[in-house]
């Protein structure tokens, strides 16, 4: 684990904000590069990116700054490090999709539409961003006896934590390691013809359970952490089932 991947004159550059940038950097590129196969403008694209990042940040920061008060209350500045760490997906995923669907709504371009080219791009980001994880020691897992369990050093989140010292699993690992494998499978369905937002319904319904599952190996402070990421998971999972049945081919 390195949570600093960087230092010199002083200065730190933390691991998780690199790989944040990194995933930010790949989704915007693998969503430019597609992009004129859906006949959309490039510049829609640098304003999407830019809006999407912003709700992630804001969004990602807000659901966990709710979740881990206790740690901020007493440094209401470190609300706005995000660099350290800290960030919900799910919180994110939300932030970034309403901020992304009402300037997509603005500019008139079909929701469902783009969403299937964003799709693919999602699992690249979370597969970076997860990297950004281990190396941070953050969204680590439960105690673990299986040969690829890790113990985490004393200067990280898990290392701090009441399971600190035990080998965990890594679940950082586990769902970057889907993230890249769902990008693959939905960069292909993205290839072939499908109904429109099928790409997105199947990111939805895919990730939707793959973390409802892996939760259960997950360390939560509380319960109500665990319990609220089950309910949006499966919040997913249903959105995504909805678009396939009704693919939605008049848009407002």
């Amino acid at each position: 684990m390195r949570p600093v991947l960087i230092e010199f004159g002083g200065i730190e550059i933390p691991a998780y904000g690199v790989m944040l940038v990194v995933s930010f950097l790949a989704a915007l590129w693998y969503v430019k590069r597609n992009a004129p196969r859906f006949n959309i403008s490039p510049v829609i694209i640098e304003n999407l990116a830019f809006y999407i990042m912003l709700g992630v940040i804001v969004g990602g920061r807000l659901l966990y700054v709710v979740f881990h008060w206790a740690q901020y209350e007493s440094d209401i500045l470190g609300i706005i490090r995000i660099w350290e760490g800290g960030m919900m997906f799910f919180g994110g995923f939300i932030g970034g999709f309403l901020i992304g669907a009402l300037y997509m709504k603005k500019q008139g371009v079909a929701i469902l539409r783009i969403s299937d080219l964003v799709a693919p791009a999602l699992g690249l980001g979370l597969f970076f961003t997860r990297i950004g994880c281990f190396l941070n020691g953050c969204c680590f897992g439960t105690p673990s006896a299986l040969p690829w369990a890790i113990r985490f050093p004393d200067a990280c989140v898990a290392g701090s934590s009441p399971v600190g010292g035990q080998y965990l699993h890594p679940t950082q690992i586990y769902e970057s390691a889907f993230g890249l494998a769902l990008f693959f499978f939905l960069n292909n369905r993205l290839g072939k013809a499908h109904q429109k937002g099928a790409v997105i319904a199947q990111y939805l319904i895919f990730y939707g359970g793959f973390r409802f599952g892996v939760d259960f190996i997950r360390y939560y402070e509380n319960s109500a952490n665990f319990w609220i990421n089950q309910v949006i998971a499966l919040c997913l999972i249903a959105v995504g089932v909805i678009i396939l049945i009704n693919p939605f081919k008049k848009e407002s």
